[in-house]
């Protein structure tokens, strides 16, 4: 198995957040191992960590089996887990190379050596995630325009010239506001609006924000829409709604949290893979080809095969 993970703490989950860790870290573990994994394997994994406590051992072990059937249950033919009695296995994880970046980027988190060291690439694996991101609010937000927007190295446009860009796209007129550069996205990562032939404006628009980092917590509480009611005119501004993406795969109280503290639509790992679609059907093929090999070179920098 990968090695266990570390810290359980500080990654902005809620109370339910030793679960969350520990179901990550035996999904990545059968994923890349390609293994299957018993609850017996587990429990010796945590006789490291809890050699004195007999009890606690157990009942771990049986959250992280319900949080597993729970993510079997929700995700369907998009999850790589397959569930018999107290054994779990895997399907090759190039075959969900989409959902294996993702649990990989959760499972890093918690374990800080190998984090601080081999996954601190954070605008390389902020790209992949947007790239992502955007394929798959194609698939939820089907007959919507689906609209990447955020500030890259690659694609550092005038701000200014975007945002009249976007105006125009929307049927809204920008303000006489001028952006200042140090803006650059304004928050927003990927725009979402479903567009009307008579291009008159009044159309419901997503600003959806990634987020992969620890960071991720600050980021839910930033209210982007701000920025942009003062840089675009819009006539039916109550349209607008926020939106948070994450490749983690949240409990209900750390959901419940996210959904409240930030005032906006949650998608995480859940939600994002529960289209019921193979990710040969919506990823694109130059996303996979970056995400195989960000992924290959986090398996290295574990010493796996």
């Amino acid at each position: 198995m990968l090695p266990i993970p570390t810290t359980t703490t500080e990654l902005g989950y809620a109370d339910d957040n030793e679960t969350t860790v520990y179901t990550d870290w035996v999904e990545c573990s059968a994923l890349f191992h390609n293994d299957p994994i018993s609850k017996a394997d587990v429990k010796e994994c945590f006789s490291e960590i809890y050699p004195f406590d007999a009890e606690k051992k157990p009942l771990i072990v049986e959250d992280i089996w319900a949080e597993i059937e729970r993510r079997k249950k929700l995700l369907g033919r998009c999850y790589p887990i397959s569930i018999k009695k107290n054994r779990i296995t895997t399907s090759e994880w190039r075959e969900y190379a989409a959902y294996s970046f993702c649990a990989l980027l959760s499972y890093s988190k918690s374990n800080r050596e190998w984090e601080r060291n081999s996954c601190n690439d954070y605008l390389v694996q902020g790209e992949l995630f947007e790239q992502l991101s955007a394929a798959v609010l194609a698939c939820i937000f089907k007959n919507w325009v689906v609209m990447p927007i955020g500030w890259s190295k690659d694609s550092s446009a005038n701000i200014k010239t975007r945002i009249q860009s976007i105006a125009m796209e929307l049927g809204e007129q920008p303000t006489t506001i001028n952006p200042r550069p140090v803006d650059k996205d304004g928050g927003v990562d990927i725009m979402c609006y479903k567009k009307f032939t008579d291009k008159r404006g009044n159309s419901p628009v997503f600003f959806i924000q990634c987020a992969t980092g620890r960071n991720w917590t600050k980021k839910r509480m930033e209210n982007a829409l701000n920025l942009w009611r003062n840089w675009i005119h819009f006539k039916s501004p109550d349209l607008l709604s926020r939106g948070l993406s994450v490749p983690f795969a949240f409990g209900n109280s750390t959901f419940q949290e996210t959904q409240i503290r930030g005032n906006s639509l949650v998608l995480d790992r859940i939600r994002l893979f529960s289209h019921n679609m193979d990710e040969s059907e919506w990823l694109p093929k130059d996303t996979f080809t970056d995400i195989h090999s960000w992924i290959q070179q986090k398996l290295d920098a574990l010493s796996l095969d």
